[in-house]
Formats: structure tokens, sequence, C-alpha cells
């Protein structure tokens, strides 16, 4: 009697095109550095106390030395995955690998919604920012149903272009909406990676987790004391950015706050100031300032009940002002204000232009 010889079964091919593996291994590789270079923008400028400062600061690429080896080898096993899902899938190193992406992009999706959240409303745009790949593909799904696929891009076209134009016209650059733009992606990009990443783990556990061995044992092992290891390396790296930073924020409280919304909308430069301290200034705070000091000069009576006003609104404005995306809407809100005061300012002071430039600088 013949007795049958079972062969192992292979495992079927991971479900992605060509273009696809491609695509999604360059966002995997990319997002990282799109994710960072988002996290600057959200650093604090003094020590404020807010808790999202603490994550901006936990977040950022000083903070983050050894979490990058965990990113960079999650990511060069995420590709190799890629180039050969059964060959590199039997490895229990490149597994590992990948379950520590999705490990990662799953925390630094929670860590940049935390740093994002300030109020309910930047909660609602990140969230927003996430799902809305899906709410667009749903909304095409149905619109294709009842007309046709050319007219549903030439009218998301059309209406992305005109909110392009305004949204550039009220910012006065248009190269701001690009930037804010890039400042979503960066600040949703964990997200993706952690969908796109978990998407070969659950295959991986899928098809190529069997029993476990004392190799597997001794590999969480060792991961789970790297872990540890960058962690305790970011949470003390995030004390020492935080208590370097100035201990008082500058008495000009809305129009300071407003300068530290992203450079190319609010058009700020850090300057450092003779004390050694940082901050970041653009052209309405010099000029604000500017009005506030000859206002001082010419009716220094009328200049101190301004004054006592707006060290008891001002301050709490600014307060919650914590946000570069909001720190963008308070800035668009003084121009009004910069432009007619330094106006009446200039029909007195002709080179108040010049003089304005000056301020805030050592």
């Amino acid at each position: 009697m013949n007795e049958e010889i079972s062969e192992p079964v292979t495992p079927p091919l991971f479900p992605l095109s060509l273009w696809k593996r491609f695509l999604y291994g360059a966002f995997v590789a990319i997002a990282p550095f799109v994710d960072f270079s988002f996290i600057k923008v959200l650093r604090p400028d003094w020590q404020s106390g807010i808790f999202s400062g603490y994550i901006a600061l936990f977040l950022s690429t000083e903070a983050s030395l050894f979490f990058f080896l965990l990113l960079a080898y999650s990511v060069i096993c995420y590709i190799l995955f890629l180039v050969d899902e059964n060959h590199y899938g039997a490895n229990f190193l490149t597994r590992l690998g990948i379950y520590t992406g999705v490990f990662l992009a799953l925390q630094y999706t929670i860590l940049a919604f935390l740093a994002f959240n300030t109020n309910i409303f930047s909660a609602l745009v990140f969230i927003l920012a996430c799902i809305s790949p899906f709410l667009l593909k749903g909304i095409y799904l149905w619109f294709i149903r009842r007309w046709s696929p050319m007219l549903f891009r030439n009218i998301v076209l059309g209406i992305g272009g005109v909110a392009f134009i305004v949204a550039g016209i009220v910012m006065r650059n248009i190269l701001s909406p690009i930037f804010l733009l890039f400042v979503l992606v960066g600040a949703t990009s964990p997200f993706w990676s952690f969908l796109i990443s978990g998407q070969a783990a659950l295959w991986l556990f899928q098809h190529h987790e069997g029993k476990y061995t004392l190799l597997h044992g001794l590999g969480g092992i060792a991961w789970v004391a790297a872990y540890i290891y960058a962690m305790r390396f970011n949470i003390l790296r995030m004390y020492e950015l935080y208590n370097a930073l100035p201990v008082e924020q500058p008495n000009c409280y809305i129009a300071t706050a407003a300068a530290r919304g992203h450079p190319r909308v609010v058009r700020s430069q850090t300057v450092r100031l003779p004390n050694g301290n940082k901050m970041q200034v653009n052209q309405q705070l010099q000029r604000l300032k500017c009005v506030e000091l000859a206002l001082m000069v010419t009716a220094p009576k009328l200049h101190k009940l301004i004054r006592r006003i707006y060290d008891v609104i001002g301050k709490r404005l600014a307060a919650n002002i914590q946000n570069p995306i909001l720190a963008d809407v308070a800035f668009l809100f003084l121009i009004p204000v910069e432009w007619i005061s330094f106006f009446v300012l200039k029909l007195t002071i002709p080179n108040v232009q010049a003089i304005s430039k000056k301020m805030y600088h050592p």
C-alpha cells in the first residue's frame, strides 16, 4: 500500500500589484521624515506647561535617536517583505521588524493626535484628515453610480482649485495652502503607515506564524529591552529640552503667540535675544510692538489703561493659542489691527518701517 506524502502548502502571494508595492514601500520609507518634519512646527517656545508641548518635545528628532533605529529596522524589513513575501516572510527577524513597524506606527499615531489636539477643533481636524480618503472614496462610488467619473474629477479639481486660490489670498501667500496640506499629511502619516504595515502583519500572522521557539522568545526579550531603553532615552531627553526653554512667555501675548504659527503662513523667523533665549518673530509682532512703544511715549495714561486690559485678556487668549493652526488664525485676525495702527503711525513717523525691523533683534 503506497503512503501518500503530503507536500507543504505554499502560502498565496501577498495581494498587492507591482505598482502598489512600490508606492507602499516608498510611503513607509518617507513617512517618518514627513512626520518628524511636521513635529517641528508644534514645538513650544517656552515652558507653558501645556501637555501637547511635552508630547511635541518627546517626538522631536533630538529625543528620538534610538527610536530612529527601530524605525529603520521596521522599514527595511517591510521593503524586503514586498520584494519577496514568502522568502523573507518565513524569516522571524523580518516578521519581527514588520510587527515593530505596526506597533511604532500606532504609538506615533496616538502621540501625534495628542500633540495636535489642543482643543476640540484641532482634534476634529486631525480625525477628519485621517478619514477624508475613505469619505472621498465613498462619495466617489456614490457619485459615479449616478453620473460619470470625469464629471466627479472636474468638480473635485474645480472646488480644490478655488479653495487653494482663496486660501492663498487670505493668507497672503500662495504657498501657504500647500504648507498647511503638508502639515496635515505629516500629522496623519503614522496612521496610514499603521494601516499599510498592519495589512502585511495580518497576512504574515495568518500564513507564517506557527509554533513558538526559543528564537522567538529571545528575539522578543531583546526587542522589549531595546524599546524600554529607547523610551527611557526619549523621556529624559524630553525633560532636558523642556528645561532649556524660557520660563516666561513674552508680554506681547497674542502677537507673540500668532508669530508661532507656521513660518510660511506668518512669515516668522527664529531670533536669539540678548539673554540667550530664542523666540519666533515676524513683521506683525515687530510692527505692533513699535505701535505700543509709540503709544507709551505719546499717550502714557491711555497706554497704561490699554495695557492693563490687555494683560488680563491677552494672556488668557494667548494661553489657548498653543497650536500652529490656531496661531495662523490669530495672525489673520490681527492683520487689520496691524495695518490700520501702523498706517496711522507712519503718517507721523515716515521711517517707522525701518525702525520696526529692529524690534526683537539684538
